[in-house]
């Protein structure tokens, strides 16, 4: 009976100890890149904005392209190409015009980070209504 029960204590032992052990590997902070757009609107010009912060490791952030689009008739308002920032953060603020009451608009952008050895290429959008 005592074999039995040093035996059923030694296999929780182990058990204990793994689970604890691959709970420690498991944990791992995730890095990802954000970025921030922004559409604003006043009189005939609009404020295009973009900020992206690349994850931890991130050297250059390159061939960045913001374009504005005027929904309505799909043509573009401003286009803005070979954009660059030198570590982990680009910031480009612009005005365009011109722009329309009631018309609707897309700021877009598409853009390559690179971290690491490695290249990771990173897009978004919004659309906002100039009321």
């Amino acid at each position: 009976m005592k074999r039995i029960l040093k035996l059923l204590v030694l296999g929780i032992s182990i058990l204990c100890l793994t689970i604890s052990a691959s709970a420690l590997i498991a944990i791992e902070p995730l890095s990802t890149n954000t970025y921030t757009l922004s559409l604003t609107f006043s009189g005939t010009t609009a404020t295009c904005g973009l900020t992206i912060n690349g994850a931890s490791g991130t050297t250059k952030i390159d061939n960045c392209t913001v374009t504005l689009t005027d929904d309505s008739n799909g043509a573009v308002v401003a286009e803005w190409t070979n954009l660059s920032a030198t570590g982990a953060r680009l910031f480009f603020s612009r005005n365009a015009s011109p722009v329309v009451r009631g018309r609707i608009y897309t700021l877009s952008f598409s853009a390559t980070i690179h971290r690491n050895g490695t290249t990771q290429s990173i897009s978004g959008s919004i659309t906002r209504t100039y009321n």
